[in-house]
């Protein structure tokens, strides 16, 4: 394979250039099967539809959902990739349909591609089903006028849909789903690992919503919940329902064989987005002359737009004996008769590379696919797993997965420690339903479907919302029903940060961002990239909470570097602990702060040269949070003593909790907010999305993971490859920092000396 990409351009390493690589292979895990019997106590039909399709036997893990759903149990399933998970939730499903034909069932996917290709695989099953006839339609935002009411009125016995149709539709128009939602048995959700953080805590309160309103109804149907990536499943599942559920893990049950090869590519910074993309196309291109299918997986739709042409134009100039109409680019904005049409291209062969966003990441059935190409790092360890996935969907192939870092210290670090990434465990996820803004935001639609909150709804919706709903109610307040306006509007689940900014260029929408990114990085003046150009922010129009950023193609070799800093109070403390030696004593803390974020000064930098060209005060430059979670550390010296290293500090936790919490990196303040001997972590969303929480519990591997990466880096102070976060100039002293961690590890080995309660500090007991 290196030999491929050698001869292709698409690396260059050794004597041709200075691109680092490491290379592993996993070996092939067989699969453990359960008794042949146990398709034959399926029902008939079912059973009878399994051999038609080929099936002759079930995974171990199908098996034991199978009969835990059975049981009359929520099921949450957590196994591999490819492992089988859409079949045991669509037998379960289809035994109930079968012997009650007037039963319903709802699967809800977080996206179109994967609800697609879900149905085509029912269909296919069902299609099998030999005298017995289940329908399945979906149900979205392309969904026609005249359908959505032929289906309101005529419900399927199954509907496919997304969580904003459940919170729009579903719930916000319930009266016209009543015939439907009252014979519901099953709700089968997939792909639950996408539900995390801002997203996952806005549908863990529309999920619980939706259980209280079924409640209401007196509908209480089974709950089956999957994923492939998810450390703490079934915990993950009580919090974003409510509800109890039984286990089935198959985490390591089987894989196929894959070859990694993971590339650190020499590249200038300033021509980096442009280089990456002609190596990314060059793989894809040498791969399908190898006679093999391959998806590229790109960091942005424009990227994945800019490959699709210039694997055209390759195509071309190097007189390549490959047909164009085997490549095809798939994203958000394609009609649903397009994304059908690339999809059952790479399962027949007639389409062989594809230039893909993170629309075809999650759970897409694409047997014949041999690898994958990952243009930089997703978000988090289980997008990466779950692009890798794509390929060796069978246990006896063999796949092939190209990783090229970008230049930041999460694709670098991973560049350089292979083993780190194919070792490293699932990252358990975090929700927070009791995040207080959200719940303010979600009351009004609680309200308005089911008045009624009786002492059980509690269980349910959990204290936060249960409260604010009555008291609510208790206040007086009044529920509009009927006329045009509905709550559900008004719930954004999807976006954050206090609103949405469009990007446009001429008038054209290229793209958005949140308010906090906008403040950031776009502001009046700004040079912002966006896909690998290069804009200037002409104007930046405010709506409300949200707006327009107008933007203007200038220079790539222009940047600006916004001196950003947070005046931090601590309001309130949540939990804490605190470890105390002769010499020192750190203090770990969770709570909320009352947070002022500072726009101070823009440098504006020519990189061709490294020089200032101009330096600027923004107007306006404040922007408040008054309910901002943080984690932080306080740290003391004996003597009140000089201590040093605080701010690098804050870096290398920063960094940390990328690698070590499954958080976004727009999830988190990402400049130094320091106070006094105090570095924090802060997150960007008001009310808290459970990340300063895990952070208490995870800060010292989140240390020893920073002191790892900063120490890892050849830079002498503090670098964007390693803890500077990209765009700052800030002089910072590396290893005054990671003295000062190894330092507070060393303090922290053991039991904490005290533990924070009701305002005290009190002194930890001696175990036995």
């Amino acid at each position: 394979m290196l030999e491929v990409l050698r001869e292709y351009d698409a690396l260059r390493d050794g004597d041709l250039g200075g691109d680092i690589v490491s290379s592993e292979s996993l070996d092939c895990i067989r699969p453990t099967y359960a008794d042949e019997r146990t398709i034959s106590r399926l029902n008939p039909v079912v059973a009878d539809a399994l051999g038609r399709s080929g099936i002759s036997s079930l995974y171990q893990h199908q098996a034991d959902a199978i009969a835990k759903a059975r049981q009359g149990r929520n099921v949450v399933l957590q196994a591999p990739t490819a492992s089988g998970k859409t079949l045991a939730f669509q037998i379960a499903m289809l035994e109930t349909l079968l012997s009650n034909p007037a039963a319903r069932a709802l699967m809800i996917y977080p996206n179109k591609a994967l609800a697609l290709d879900q149905r085509a695989q029912l269909d296919d099953l069902v299609r099998h089903m030999r005298g017995r006839k289940i329908e399945s339609w979906w149900y979205d935002g392309d969904t026609d006028a005249q359908t959505r009411k032929l289906l309101r009125q005529y419900p399927p016995q199954i509907l496919i849909t997304n969580p904003e149709m459940i919170n729009l539709t579903f719930l916000g128009h319930s009266d016209q789903w009543r015939q439907f939602l009252s014979k519901l048995s099953w709700l089968i959700v997939d792909e639950m690992h996408e539900y995390r953080g801002y997203f996952g805590s806005n549908v863990a309160l529309l999920f619980r919503r939706l259980v209280h309103h079924l409640r209401f109804l007196g509908v209480h149907p089974q709950l089956f919940l999957s994923s492939a990536t998810c450390a703490n499943a079934r915990e993950h599942a009580v919090n974003l329902t409510g509800l109890q559920f039984q286990e089935v893990n198959a985490s390591n049950g089987f894989r196929p064989r894959r070859e990694f090869h993971f590339v650190k590519p020499d590249i200038p910074s300033r021509m980096y987005w442009d280089i990456l993309k002609l190596r990314a196309v060059n793989a894809g291109l040498a791969c399908v002359k190898r006679g093999h299918s391959i998806l590229v997986f790109c960091p942005t739709r424009k990227f994945a737009e800019g490959c699709f042409n210039t694997a055209k134009r390759q195509i071309e100039k190097a007189r390549l004996d490959v047909d164009p109409d085997v490549i095809k680019v798939f994203r958000a904005g394609l009609s649903s008769k397009m994304r059908r049409e690339i999809q059952s291209g790479l399962r027949s062969g007639t389409v062989k590379l594809v230039f893909s966003t993170n629309a075809l990441e999650l759970g897409v059935d694409i047997g014949g696919l041999d690898g994958v190409v990952l243009a930089g790092f997703p978000d988090s360890i289980m997008s990466a797993w779950q692009r890798i996935g794509r390929a060796g969907r069978r246990w006896d192939s063999r796949a092939f997965v190209i990783y090229y870092a970008r230049n930041n210290p999460l694709d670098r670090f991973y560049a350089s420690n292979l083993d780190a990434f194919l070792q490293k465990p699932l990252d358990d996820l975090v929700v927070n339903p009791n995040n207080e803004d959200l719940v303010g935001k979600h009351v009004p639609a609680l309200l308005f479907e089911t008045p009624d909150l009786d002492d059980g709804a509690q269980d349910i919706l959990g204290p936060y919302l249960y409260q604010a709903g009555k008291e609510k109610l208790e206040s007086g307040a009044m529920v509009v029903q009927g006329g045009p306006y509905i709550p559900h509007a008004r719930i954004d689940l999807r976006g954050g940060g206090g609103g949405a900014f469009l990007l446009k260029v001429r008038g054209n929408e290229i793209g958005s961002l949140s308010a906090q990114q906008q403040f950031r990085e776009a502001f009046p003046r700004a040079i912002y990239m966006h896909g690998g150009s290069t804009y200037r922010v002409v104007e930046v129009i405010q709506t409300g909470s949200g707006g327009e950023v107008h933007l203007s193609p200038v220079d790539d070799y222009l940047r600006t570097d916004p001196m950003l800093f947070r005046i931090l109070q601590q309001q309130e403390i949540y939990d804490g602990n605190r470890w105390q030696s002769d010499d020192f004593a750190v203090s770990s803390y969770y709570g909320k702060v009352l947070s002022t974020e500072v726009l101070s000064a823009v440098n504006e930098v020519d990189e061709r040269t490294g020089k200032i060209v101009e330096n600027w005060s923004p107007q306006g430059s404040e922007a408040r949070f008054d309910n901002a979670h943080a984690f932080w550390l306080s740290v003391s010296a004996a003597n009140d003593g000089e201590i040093s290293g605080v701010r690098e500090l804050q870096y290398i936790l920063r960094v940390g909790a990328l690698f070590t919490i499954p958080v976004d990196a727009h999830d988190i303040f990402p400049y130094a907010a320091v106070g006094e001997r105090t570095a924090y972590i802060v997150e960007s969303y008001p009310g808290g999305i459970g990340i300063a929480r895990k952070a208490l519990e995870r800060w010292r591997g989140m240390l020893r993971v920073g002191i790892r990466v900063a120490d890892e880096c050849k830079c002498r102070s503090g670098c964007p490859n390693c803890i500077v976060p990209p765009r700052s100039n800030e002089d910072l002293d590396k290893s005054c920092g990671i003295a000062l961690a190894k330092s507070l590890l060393d303090i922290a080995e053991g039991h904490p000396t005290f533990r924070f309660s009701s305002g005290l500090w009190e002194p930890v007991r001696a175990e036995g």
